[in-house]
């Protein structure tokens, strides 16, 4: 009959050997958005479900170290002296670990002044008398003095490696029950243990597989021929005999222990799912599955316009009621042919919503346009578009879950109301605008009160909730794009991909697929035989990135060729031919989408097209803009900000000479080319502006002398040079940036000068290139979050500027530092001068914000 197995885990053993082995792997540190680190927890919880369900333990405990001196320091006071203090982000992991097994129902055992190695050895030793097999969880290889035949050790960090006697011998060259003897002449650093002076590893376990015990080679001393190994043994007997008592665990230690009491039992999924979500272990809730939802549901649909007023007048007048609109692509054909379609949910309570067809949505216009009935949207400005198709201005939405969830943890995958159903109430989101109103309703208050007591509720005030009306006025305003221009752009686009196709192909030697990274990787490393990259992509093949193409493209015209051609490729693609079949047949216009929560600087993008992409320097993306054009008749205005960036790095670092320079009006680079070059301000040639303007935005984004070595073509020493000279000039700048990793390491998360802010958690990571990363991105985000910001607030103001004057000219599209309007050629003047005051006045600064304003009769020729 089989044994049953007890599996004792070495608790803190492993935490910290899984913390320490992952500072050592590529792989990023882990926070949660309010920057408490995760990573050990995840590791062991990792650990624990890969176990349960390989192993299914019948019996399981996990033994933790007690507080307090045990018999180890009471005789040797320097025992474990050199262990380094636990790091703090580890500390404050180690309650989250003892929540996940309380929640998986794994018994902790811990026993004031005992380790958890004698307390491991004394219920191994117990289960094995009581006929039980024994596996320790465990990577210390103290441990590995109590195998024998029932009791064997489990090291899930080394590729879940499993101990038995015969393992020991191949690993530490000796019995499991000479461990100790070996530990006791050689030592152990890690537990300060001092062992034999002068005998190292190789020389005690010669000297234990000869004499077998350490108290046979200390009685036979003698016989030791090597004069230090034999010294050794004669004038170290007590330390050396002192060092096999602290490496012997003492599996007689009087505790008091009951098998039954570590039954294995089923996990406590509700409390599990719990501790998942405080630590944002999301893909972990969703891998439990959501919990069976047995809350009654009460949805029904309001099929008449008597019900639909008795439904509104019977919800209290300060009640916050949802209201989740289906999109076109939710109903069946055409929303408002298919009268009997559900088109709104509302919902005032949580687990009881109605549903309002096509056909009735007029009855709700009253509702839905009163301002004073509060109302709560996951989405306030998809709402607005939405209820426009009705011609209904709705009023009141003064709540946006989207817009909550995304100032608690600026995670663009993690506002979905889809995502936050499963993550914040173990829910999956059932189709439906009953279900969506329902949900809506239920997050409301939560995420409401996160946002007041993380002090974001002035930003969503003053900046979010306000964008979002504007945005809805733009997406419904769009943009005029001539489609005639597209086609000339297309047929030349396709002239030029001919003649370079022909030209590649000629420098090859033959034709060959160019759009296929592995047929041109072929023709260029093996058949033309260019230098070979060490970067490799998919499938181990040499990479044919566009980093490692133009590293070669000084020397090799062939490379230069086909970035032309990829280049050319996508934007004709993504652009000139894409454009055209995206306008409206309705409006005759683009509508572009804009999203509040898709990067986690803050700043705006643009899907379904993003137009935020094309390029401005390159003289097709320039030919691209020359399509955008205004109603006919009417202009384009064009503001953009000038160097806010580097602006901000000045107000931020509040740098006498950067400061001098804004509020004197000179050119930045140039100031900045004498200050590193050390040449007059009429000396600075185009060059070395150009350098010294490489330099400014490297600063701004973090870039090391090797980025900027390779963005210029210089040496290594003299880019470094470059930035040596630039904080010397600039100490402020220095001062600020150090000063900013080290606010950011501590707290875990960075912030814009509004107060948004954006979880950093990468900044303690043991992987240097991951920490590197966030310390850049830490500086970063102040400056580029910042600068959306601005440029956000201008937005607000000019929007509501523009109504207040009752213009109309409009606002039509945001690209980072550029906004796009249009205006009747009799308000130019006006909405040139409104636009420039309102994006120079967005906020105070202690450098002039500068808009450069144009107008033209498209968006290239705007100056």
């Amino acid at each position: 009959m089989a044994r049953p197995r007890i599996f004792l885990i070495d608790t803190f053993g492993f935490i910290f050997r899984a913390y320490h082995a992952r500072g050592r792997m590529a792989a990023p540190s882990m926070r949660t958005g309010a920057g408490v680190p995760t990573e050990a927890v995840y590791i062991f919880n990792n650990m624990l479900r890969k176990l349960t369900a390989a192993y299914k333990p019948e019996y399981i405990a996990s033994v933790f170290e007690s507080a307090g001196p045990t018999f180890r320091e009471q005789e040797f006071a320097e025992y474990k002296a050199n262990r380094p203090e636990t790091p703090p982000d580890l500390t404050v992991q180690i309650p989250y670990v003892r929540r996940l097994l309380e929640s998986m129902r794994i018994p902790i055992l811990e026993y004031p002044g005992f380790e958890a190695d004698d307390v491991i050895g004394a219920i191994a030793r117990r289960a094995e008398q009581a006929g039980f097999d024994v596996a320790i969880v465990s990577s210390d290889k103290d441990m590995l003095q109590l195998i024998d035949e029932h009791v064997s050790m489990f090291n899930p960090i080394q590729e879940d490696l499993w101990y038995d006697a015969a393992k020991v011998v191949e690993k530490m060259g000796v019995r499991p029950e000479q461990v100790a003897d070996l530990l006791a002449l050689k030592g152990d650093a890690i537990d300060n243990i001092p062992g034999a002076p002068g005998i190292g590893d190789k020389g005690a376990r010669d000297l234990i597989e000869r004499f077998g015990s350490v108290e046979a080679a200390l009685d036979r001393a003698g016989e030791v021929e090597r004069k230090m190994y034999r010294e050794s043994l004669e004038q170290n007997r007590e330390r050396i005999l002192m060092s096999k008592r602290l490496a012997t665990i003492d599996v007689t230690v009087p505790i008091e222990f009951n098998l039954d009491a570590v039954r294995a039992q089923a996990p406590d999924t509700a409390a599990l799912k719990q501790v998942y979500r405080e630590l944002e272990f999301f893909s972990l809730i969703e891998q439990l599955g959501p919990e069976e939802d047995t809350r009654p549901r009460d949805y029904a649909a309001l099929e008449t316009e008597e019900a639909v007023d008795a439904f509104l007048g019977a919800i209290p007048a300060g009640a916050l009621v949802a209201v989740a609109v289906a999109s076109r692509g939710e109903a069946e054909g055409d929303m408002f042919e298919a009268e009997r379609h559900p088109a709104v949910g509302l919902a005032a309570e949580a687990g009881v919503a109605r549903s309002v067809a096509a056909g009735l949505v007029e009855r709700l216009r009253p509702f839905l346009e009163d301002p004073s009935r509060r109302k709560v949207a996951h989405d306030v400005k998809q709402t607005h578009l939405a209820l426009a198709e009705w011609e209904i201005e709705p009023r009141g939405f003064n709540d946006d879950l989207m817009l909550y969830a995304f100032l608690l943890n600026a995670d663009p995958g993690g506002c979905s109301l889809e995502m936050l159903a499963r993550r914040r109430l173990d829910r999956k989101l059932d189709a439906g605008v009953e279900p969506q109103a329902d949900c809506t309703v239920e997050l409301a208050a939560p995420l409401a009160r996160e946002v007041d007591e993380r002090g974001f509720r002035s930003i969503y005030e003053t900046i979010d909730l306000p964008l979002a009306h504007v945005l809805a006025r733009m997406e419904e305003r769009g943009i005029r794009v001539d489609p005639v221009e597209m086609r000339r752009l297309s047929e030349m686009m396709d002239t030029e991909v001919q003649r370079l196709t022909g030209e590649i192909y000629a420098l090859a030697g033959r034709s060959f697929n160019i759009n296929s990274p592995q047929q041109l990787g072929k023709v260029l490393f093996e058949e033309m035989h260019l230098p070979v990259p060490v970067k490799y992509g998919k499938g181990k093949a040499v990479s044919t990135a566009a980093d490692v193409l133009e590293e070669l493209a000084a020397d090799h015209e062939v490379c230069r060729k086909v970035l032309d051609y990829r280049q050319l490729v996508k934007l004709k693609g993504t652009y000139v031919d894409a454009l055209p079949a995206l306008i409206n047949p309705r409006t005759g216009r683009l509508h572009t989408s804009f999203n509040q929560t898709g990067a986690a600087t803050g700043r705006l993008s643009s899907s379904n097209p993003n137009l935020q992409n094309i390029p401005i320097r390159t003289e097709l993306g320039r030919e691209i803009r020359a399509a955008f054009i205004p109603r006919a008749g009417w202009k384009l205005v064009v503001a953009d900000y000038s160097q806010i960036e580097l602006r901000l790095l000045a107000h931020f670092s509040k740098s006498d000479v950067l400061i001098e320079a804004f509020r004197n009006g000179e050119d930045i680079h140039t100031r900045t080319a004498a200050e590193v070059f050390n040449v007059p301000p009429l000396m600075v040639t185009r060059e070395l502006r150009g350098r010294a303007k490489a330099v400014n935005f490297g600063i701004v984004y973090g870039l090391s002398a090797f980025g900027l070595a390779a963005q210029l073509g210089i040496p290594r020493h003299e880019a470094q040079t470059y930035i040596d000279n630039y904080f010397a000039r600039y100490p402020g700048v220095r001062q600020w940036i150090d000063k900013t990793i080290a606010e950011v390491r501590a707290s875990g998360v960075t912030k814009t000068l509004v107060g948004r802010e954006r979880p950093i958690p990468d900044m303690d990571s043991r992987n240097p290139n991951a920490r590197g990363f966030a310390e850049r991105t830490a500086v970063n985000t102040p400056l580029q979050g910042t600068a959306a910001d601005l440029i956000k607030l201008a937005m607000i103001r000019i929007e509501e500027e523009i109504e207040r004057r009752g213009l109309q000219a409009g606002m039509l599209l945001q690209v980072h530092d550029e906004l796009l309007f249009e205006a009747p050629p009799e308000e130019i003047e006006e909405v040139r001068k409104l636009v420039k005051a309102g994006m120079e006045g967005a906020h105070k600064l202690e450098v002039p914000l500068i808009a450069d304003v144009g107008v033209g009769d498209n968006w290239r020729d705007a100056k």
